[in-house]
């Protein structure tokens, strides 16, 4: 009888012939040897090891004929990878007629290495002896090769981590310690990993960051989040305090719930330190250390929100120092900043310590009085303030009479929003200058009838822009290591028949508020492009030129369109022209990336005018399709004698070459000044050193003669 294991057909036996029953037997096992020889690697040694038969799997991955093989043993294969006592362990097991099991590196006929997954079956005698092997092999060498690859990442990985200066951490839910890097010495101060530091959360300094990390976590752990990057403060063994930042990521199971978190920590302690400089150097003025424009209107807008939502009154007040100019022009602007500072530390002194103080440009400050109760308290600081500058200021032992004039508004009596209220502040101040100075006035209606001035320039400006009384100057710009011309900003000036040449200190913040200067910039950016032209048809060098654009030309519809209208009329390639914008821009940052994108779209330069003097640029300059960086010129004013000056400039330098952006310096009036810009990386510069602006004749002299040099 055939044992019914052998045959799954055994239990129809009753029904078949014994005959039959025997050739099915053997197709079945001719079955299994046709598979085995399709699948796998087989060979039948004698009880010596001489190989009796091997299979075409086998020929093939050995790459040697059948009658090759016939007679050698296994060492005709021997790689040289397995020690001696490997083969000893293989043939004691073997040959008390065990099963062997193993994983074998073998040499081809060509050299090759190859791996199999080998099991060796002994075939015993009626002795119990073995008397045939077979032996039963699959390729592995795909896998092997795998793992290998697997070991040298994760030597990799692990040199990587555990010489890396940052710290690598994984940790559970509770925040649990599962590994750290060797670098937690330096980040804990600590050689051992004592029991107050195998949790996260005793390294994080409560006061400043801990609801923060433990926030983030819950999130990736139970939203999934996908990573999360967290700075906090890290309180080290002896109480010292670091600041790093940590990029968090998940590791998750098979099922894609979040196991564990791999933290990397960076100690960013002395990048924040430089932030906090850069930020301080950007929202104060060098000069008094005071609070700057910047500054004081995010806090202006701040307390305005505050007092509107709680029905408080807040006090603004503009102050001029009266007839500064005159001692800038009698003792020199070093002389005049020494005062700048004393009377901004005069002015500290009438306030309370509620009230702040800024210097907003100049010789002009502002002042923000917060949660007042009534009229008086803001006549008292200000009475306060006239009366202090009664006493002389004694600076480099001389002795300075000086007075002050303020101009007042409240919130919300003259006004709600911020706009408002500085413009009837400026208007009160304006009011006590033209009655005589020194003193202070609060705003009231009456004094928004302008000037007789404000309303004869205003009717005038329409009239020249109707009769084109405007013209156009050229100041150039150089290459500062070479010398050579690089290109020119054309400025306007206004030529009043009767008047004389008024200041655009004067004429274009009138423009700026009625509107007029969309047609002034138009006009202005038309003929400059006209004159760029013809000085190319003439036949010389091809030169860059700058168009000043202010906040409000720039948020006008059409922009682009109108700029692509006017350089296809004239026939200037775009190359050849350049847009500079301020930073008033940034106040509406989606509208300006995408107005400037389509002016850049159109082959023209974009310069970023005045940069530095907030620090919304350094935030959202990486945002911005631009070009190139204008250094404002009030830094290069004192920078061969101010070190904050020259930070400031270095900071903007190392910004665009990070950026990969041209920087430019603008208002380079001495050689001193040429020196520092050049040893710090600065490429190009403008300014009275150079050449004072030129009118159009004069800067056609000037290229001939650039063109001759060259």
């Amino acid at each position: 009888m055939v044992p019914a294991e052998i045959d799954p057909l055994y239990l129809h036996g009753t029904l078949l012939n014994e005959d039959e029953k025997n050739k099915r037997i053997l197709k079945e096992l001719a079955d299994v040897k046709y598979a085995l020889d399709q699948s796998t690697i087989v060979a039948i040694t004698d009880q010596r090891g001489k190989i009796l038969h091997a299979n075409a799997q086998f020929c093939k991955i050995s790459q040697y004929q059948l009658e090759e093989l016939l007679g050698q043993d296994h060492r005709i294969l021997n790689s040289g990878y397995h020690s001696k006592d490997f083969f000893k362990d293989m043939w004691a097991t073997i040959g008390n007629g065990q099963t062997w099991h193993g994983e074998v590196r073998n040499q081809a006929k060509d050299g090759s290495f190859y791996w199999v997954d080998t099991t060796i079956v002994p075939f015993l005698n009626e002795q119990g002896k073995p008397y045939q092997y077979v032996s039963i092999r699959n390729d592995i060498t795909s896998r092997k090769q795998m793992e290998n690859e697997l070991k040298r990442s994760e030597e990799k990985y692990r040199l990587i981590t555990e010489n890396s200066s940052d710290l690598i951490v994984t940790i559970d839910k509770e925040g649990n310690l599962l590994y750290a890097s060797p670098s937690y010495t330096s980040f804990l101060g600590t050689e051992v990993l004592d029991k107050e530091f195998t949790n996260i959360y005793n390294w994080i300094d409560e006061e400043y960051s801990s609801n923060l990390f433990a926030y983030e976590v819950a999130m990736i752990f139970i939203k999934r989040k996908k990573s999360s990057q967290i700075e906090f403060c890290i309180k080290k063994k002896h109480g010292e305090l670091i600041e790093v930042e940590a990029k968090v990521n998940p590791i998750v199971d098979e099922m894609g719930k979040v196991k564990t978190l791999v933290l990397v920590v960076r100690d960013i302690t002395e990048r924040k330190k430089t932030e906090r400089t850069i930020y301080h150097l950007a929202y104060h003025d060098t000069l008094t250390e005071l609070p700057n424009r910047r500054f004081f209107m995010e806090q202006l807008r701040k307390e305005v929100q505050k007092a509107e939502e709680s029905q408080l009154q807040l006090g603004i007040l503009f102050i001029d120092v009266d007839k500064f100019k005159y001692i800038n022009d009698s003792y020199g602007h070093e002389m005049g900043d020494l005062i700048l500072v004393e009377v901004a530390n005069r002015i500290r002194e009438c306030l309370r310590s509620t009230d702040m103080v800024a210097r907003i440009g100049g010789d002009e400050f502002t002042i923000l009085l917060s949660n007042i109760e009534n009229t008086k308290e803001v006549e008292t600081v200000a009475q306060r303030m006239t009366d202090s500058f009664r006493e002389p200021f004694e600076v480099e032992g001389k002795s300075f009479n000086l007075s002050c004039s303020m101009g007042i508004s409240l919130f919300p009596l003259h006004g709600k929003k911020v706009d408002e209220l500085l413009k009837r502040a400026d208007i009160a101040l304006y009011t006590v200058k033209e009655q005589g100075r020194s003193g202070f006035k609060f705003f009231h209606l009456d004094m928004e009838q302008r000037s007789l001035e404000q309303i004869l320039l205003e009717n005038e400006l329409r009239k020249a822009i109707q009769q084109q009384q405007f013209t156009i100057e050229y100041q150039p710009k150089k290459d500062i290591s070479t010398g050579e011309l690089i290109g020119m900003e054309a400025l306007v000036r206004w030529e009043h028949p009767e008047l004389g040449r008024i200041s655009p200190d004067k004429f274009i913040p009138i423009a700026e508020e009625t509107g007029l200067i969309i047609p002034l910039g138009e006009w202005v950016l038309r003929q400059g492009c006209i004159q760029n032209k013809q000085w190319q048809d003439q036949g010389y060098p091809p030169l860059k030129l700058s168009v000043n654009l202010s906040v409000r030309q720039f948020t006008q519809p059409n922009l682009p369109e109108k700029i692509k209208e006017i350089l296809k009329e004239i026939g200037l390639e775009a190359k050849w022209l350049e847009l500079e914008v301020t930073e008033g821009i940034f106040m509406d940052l989606d509208h300006s990336v995408s107005t400037l994108q389509e002016i850049r779209n159109l082959g023209v330069h974009v310069s970023i005018d005045d940069f530095g003097t907030g620090y919304s640029s350094i935030s959202y300059i990486k945002h911005l399709p631009i070009d190139t960086l204008k250094i404002d010129a009030s830094f290069i004013r004192d920078i061969h004698i101010n070190e904050e000056s020259e930070a400031i400039v270095k900071l903007i330098i190392d910004i665009a070459q990070t950026l990969n952006l041209n920087v430019i310096a603008e208002g380079v009036e001495s050689q001193e000044q040429l020196l520092i810009l050049r040893e710090n990386g600065c490429l190009q510069g403008q300014g009275f050193l150079f050449s004072k602006p030129l009118s159009k004749n004069d800067f056609e002299g000037y290229l001939k003669q650039a063109t001759r040099n060259a």
